[in-house]
């Protein structure tokens, strides 16, 4: 899907070695996803699915057992040197918790000022008008350069995480979970940040997510991932307004609905059993062990079914069966 898109990855396993046991642990095992030049695009999936893992693979925090990641036609795990550093600082990376990312030594200043100094500008009068820019572009007052992150609400230090992340005027962030330590009240305002640099700045975003109901707002297409694979594939309209994956559908049955009387009489999915291990992961469809419309066909190989233009599951009875119908 997308294949000429601006930043294309391809068939992508990331594995890693158990240190305890010595296991081959499948975190992501040939996963393609496609981002186009000023998209924003969700990925979903339960804690340890292996999201993390790939956002953090494509920006080289992470070693690929193999596949490609295509940037603007080059793949990255080909490059080295300073093709390879350019090309890196194109796509950065937004971390889960902007309380750790942040240092209690510096001001707020001084962290984004460092960042302009890596990414190659020399001129301090030069970085200080870049800075107040970038603090004007989250939606921050220059004031708040002199002070210090500890000083600041979550929401505010998010927002100075994304302006450092802009000091390098990358064409891509890559956002892990980036409003999930965050108020409620405040995700919003975070969701609707990544809306305006995708309109203002033509920003192409990956927000990874666990729950569905945070990319919804942004998210343009949403790729559902479980156990290093990935499930569904669609436009936001088409998949959640029609998710033809059970695992889709029982994650949509999670998020609660603004109307109570609606939210008691809601049909939720509950699935039984945890995430089996990514070392040794069930043969044919990967989500057959707590499925509960399994049969004997998924045991054998890994399904893919296209549900219309743009739109994957890998399910054999995709579309046939809804578990929990959707509240509209």
């Amino acid at each position: 899907m997308m294949s000429g898109g601006l930043i294309n990855i391809v068939d992508l396993k990331t594995h890693f070695r158990d240190r305890r046991t010595g296991a081959e642990v499948k975190a992501c095992d040939g996963v393609t996803v496609s981002i186009g030049e000023g998209e924003i695009v969700g990925l979903v999936g339960e804690s340890g699915c292996g999201k993390s893992t790939l956002g953090r693979t494509i920006v080289g925090l992470e070693r690929p057992t193999s596949g490609k990641i295509i940037f603007r036609g080059e793949d990255l795990l080909s490059l080295r040197g300073r093709r390879l550093a350019e090309s890196r600082r194109q796509i950065q990376y937004i971390f889960q918790d902007p309380y750790s990312s942040l240092s209690t030594r510096q001001t707020i200043g001084q962290a984004i000022d460092e960042a302009l100094v890596i990414n190659g500008e020399k001129n301090a009068k030069a970085r200080r008008k870049r800075t107040e820019e970038l603090l004007a572009a989250v939606g921050l007052p220059t004031q708040i350069m002199d002070r210090y992150s500890r000083e600041m609400s979550g929401g505010q230090r998010q927002r100075v995480c994304i302006a450092r992340a802009l000091a390098a005027n990358p064409k891509v962030l890559i956002c892990d979970e980036p409003v999930s330590s965050l108020d409620v009240s405040i995700r919003a305002q975070i969701m609707n940040l990544f809306l305006q640099l995708r309109d203002e700045m033509g920003m192409a975003c990956l927000l990874i997510a666990h729950d569905l109901a945070v990319v919804r707002q942004a998210a343009q297409r949403v790729y559902v991932m479980y156990l290093g694979r990935l499930m569904e594939i669609g436009e936001s309209g088409a998949l959640y307004g029609t998710p033809s994956h059970p695992y889709t559908q029982a994650l949509l049955s999670a998020i609660p609905d603004t109307d109570p009387r609606q939210e008691r009489a809601r049909q939720r999915v509950l699935l039984n059993g945890d995430v089996p291990s990514p070392v040794n992961p069930p043969t044919g469809c990967r989500f057959r062990t707590r499925c509960p419309t399994a049969q004997a066909i998924c045991e054998t190989s890994p399904p893919a079914k296209v549900m219309g233009p743009d739109h994957i599951a890998a399910c054999h009875f995709a579309g046939e069966v809804n578990l929990a119908p959707t509240q509209h």
